[in-house]
């Protein structure tokens, strides 16, 4: 038994807001939360934490992120600064095959090698459950290596951080393949091998009408769906692509970015309740000044959540509490909102969220103890670790300090 006694403020983000209980204590048994009230605080147990003046919160779900890759594309951010724009870049030769190149030459040895210290920044900055693409192989060989790689960090990090891989063949076309030829290789053998060895749980396509058009991202996705995938869909990220559109039509779990959404799509969005990924850090490094239609979205009453979409050429921002607040002040979320993204909501893109994301009876014990005494520091004190201590099935795997 545990104790996390005293707290300022515990969230628990049950109902439709924060849910919050003050000067309170919440008690874990094994991996899960077995209480929430000061009544715990009576109760005999082996480990007692004093979280006084600190904040009690669910750890933070990434529900979108690109994290195995080799290499670096700071040449890519400098050509942004100069004006470039995400099409131009890719005709220079620089993007995502750029990154596809260099992550084609590492061993799995070093994918891993580079993944895990990643992971360990993750965990340090609070997030307890990550989703990992792939997507930089775009061949059979080098697809199925990221994905073995995402199963091995899996393994070693079983007690440390809950890792859900996603297949993402289709994130561009690779040179010197004709698209039609690329689809019928995803289709007829890179999914059904995915899905032999059990290697995904997700399928996923860049849904760009300059990448995979609609019809062809229905496609692959229905393919994936066909062979155990559960689909989810980059939308309307550069432009109007019709992805949300597609999102509804086969009930997607999530579509992502989502920049250039339809009035339709959205709807369709709702009456499929697919989850809306919303990722303010690409927005960010692209120098977007376009932002989701967040005001449609709540006005329809679609479930919002936030990732990070920590990647090496559009976003490396991996810190959730820094996703949070650019959410609130590139997008104009309230902070209500982006703590939910953060948390249950990214839960629901995974469709972990009656497993995680919340503070109640019943639910693993992913928990966070922020040293801060108020949630509205999280945005506030932009950029700094407010991390005291990370709670992974009811075992602290990151402290600044020793508890008695």
């Amino acid at each position: 038994m545990m104790v996390i006694k005293n707290a300022a403020q515990i969230l628990t983000l049950t109902g439709k807001e924060l849910g919050i209980i003050k000067n309170d204590s919440l008690s874990i048994k094994d991996d899960k939360i077995t209480s929430v009230n000061h009544r715990t605080s009576n109760i005999r147990h082996q480990k007692s934490i004093d979280a006084r003046g600190c904040i009690i919160m669910p750890g933070f779900v990434d529900c979108h992120t690109h994290l195995v890759f080799a290499g670096s594309r700071e040449n890519e951010f400098a050509m942004r600064l100069e004006g470039k724009t995400y099409k131009e870049v890719l005709v220079a030769g620089g993007g995502i095959l750029q990154t596809v190149a260099t992550t084609r030459k590492a061993s799995e040895k070093e994918l891993i090698k580079l993944a895990q210290k990643r992971i360990d920044e993750l965990i340090r900055w609070g997030t307890t459950t990550v989703e990992i693409k792939s997507g930089y192989g775009l061949d059979t060989p080098t697809e199925l290596k990221i994905l073995k790689v995402i199963k091995t960090l899996q393994n070693v990090n079983k007690d440390r951080i809950t890792i859900i891989p996603t297949f993402l063949g289709a994130h561009a076309i690779p040179a010197r393949i004709k698209k039609a030829n690329y689809i019928h290789k995803l289709i007829s053998e890179m999914i059904p091998l995915v899905a032999k060895e059990n290697l995904a749980q997700f399928c996923d396509v860049f849904c760009e009408n300059f990448v995979f058009n609609a019809q062809e991202s229905k496609k692959i996705l229905l393919a994936g769906k066909k062979f155990g995938l559960i689909p989810k869909i980059h939308a309307d990220e550069i432009e109007s692509s019709g992805g949300a559109e597609k999102a509804g039509e086969i009930g997607a779990i999530s579509a992502e970015h989502l920049l250039y959404p339809s009035n339709k799509g959205l709807n369709m969005m709702k009456r499929k309740d697919v989850v809306a990924v919303l990722l303010p850090g690409t927005t960010l490094f692209l120098k977007s000044k376009q932002i989701p239609p967040i005001e449609m979205m709540r006005k329809l009453g679609i479930t919002i959540a936030l990732g990070s979409d920590y990647n090496p050429g559009t976003c490396m921002i991996y810190q959730m509490p820094i996703i949070i607040a650019l959410g609130c002040l590139l997008y104009n979320m309230s902070l209500i909102e982006a703590i939910r993204g953060a948390t249950i909501n990214g839960a629901k893109a995974l469709g972990l969220d009656k497993k995680i994301g919340t503070i109640e009876t019943g639910k693993n014990a992913d928990l966070l103890i922020l040293d801060i005494p108020d949630y509205r520091h999280i945005p506030y004190q932009f950029g700094k670790s407010l991390i005291k201590t990370v709670i992974k099935h009811g075992k602290i795997i990151y402290s600044r300090n020793t508890y008695c």
